[in-house]
């Protein structure tokens, strides 16, 4: 085989151990992983000096150990993946609550004085709105009530006020109903079943033409360290990911690179 090398980071398929074996299956699998920044793995030998007391070198350095990781770097962590990793589910939701917390509008200078919203709020739970001084307003009683100066009304996805308050910004926070919506959620307790990783791709051989398909297959492993969501900010930022290796079952290897020409 020729030496090779990799320009292109490969794809992932994560497969949960079920009875002790992992068990390939549209419920137990996940390979919808989005963008593949790259892909690192790392392999450690551990060992143990053993000093020689007539000598400036050591007598022997023992192997007592190994220890395997693998990096995946992801420029977009799916909501689906996330769960899978911490060993919980995504939930389809219906009619549900979702929040809408300190959106700025600005009262028209004209008539109408009525500023449209995002959403229509649920005036049935807690609509809050402040000035710059964070000073509350008052909700009319009614929709039918013409507000005065420093009050507002909501009518559906509107939200009403007074001419005097002509120029003003303010700060609504309020909830609406989400007729969809997807939900996952750490448990209050539980553990996490270990992994079967199989990651393909393809490697270029030194004369440039010879193209392999390749497989790192990791018999064992589990997600350990900080599993983020990803950073809330106006640069969207990688998300990384770390595997670590664990004995694996049998005869089979803890981790297992394949490579095969095509023809």
């Amino acid at each position: 085989m020729q030496p090779i090398y990799f320009q292109k980071a490969g794809k992932l398929m994560f497969t949960k151990y079920v009875d002790g074996i992992p068990t390939r299956s549209a419920a137990n699998s996940y390979f919808r992983n989005g963008a593949v920044q790259s892909i690192v793995p790392s392999i450690n030998i551990k060992t143990t000096e053993l000093p020689d007391g007539n000598s400036d070198w050591p007598a022997a350095e023992v192997d007592t150990g190994k220890e395997g990781t693998v990096t995946i770097n992801l420029s977009f962590m799916p909501v689906e993946l996330y769960a899978f990793l911490l060993g919980t589910t995504v939930d389809d939701l219906v009619n549900t609550p979702m929040p809408v917390v300190d959106h700025e509008i600005t009262v028209p200078d004209v008539s109408p004085y009525e500023v449209t919203l995002p959403h229509s709020p649920d005036t049935n739970r807690s609509v809050i709105l402040v000035d710059q001084d964070a000073s509350a307003w008052a909700k009319t009683v009614s929709i039918s009530a013409v507000p005065t100066q420093g009050q507002y009304t909501i009518s559906a996805a509107a939200a009403v006020f007074n001419s005097a308050d002509a120029g003003k910004s303010v700060f609504i926070t309020y909830d609406y109903t989400a007729l969809a919506a997807k939900s996952f959620g750490l448990p209050k307790s539980g553990s996490r079943t270990a992994m079967e990783c199989v990651i393909s791709g393809e490697a270029t051989g030194e004369d440039e033409s010879t193209i392999y398909d390749t497989a790192i297959i990791v018999d064992k492993c589990k997600a350990t360290g900080n599993i983020n969501p990803p950073e809330l900010g106006r640069e969207p930022k990688p998300q990384s990911i770390t595997l670590k290796v664990l004995k694996p079952r049998g005869t089979n290897k803890a981790v297992d690179f394949k490579f095969a020409a095509r023809s």
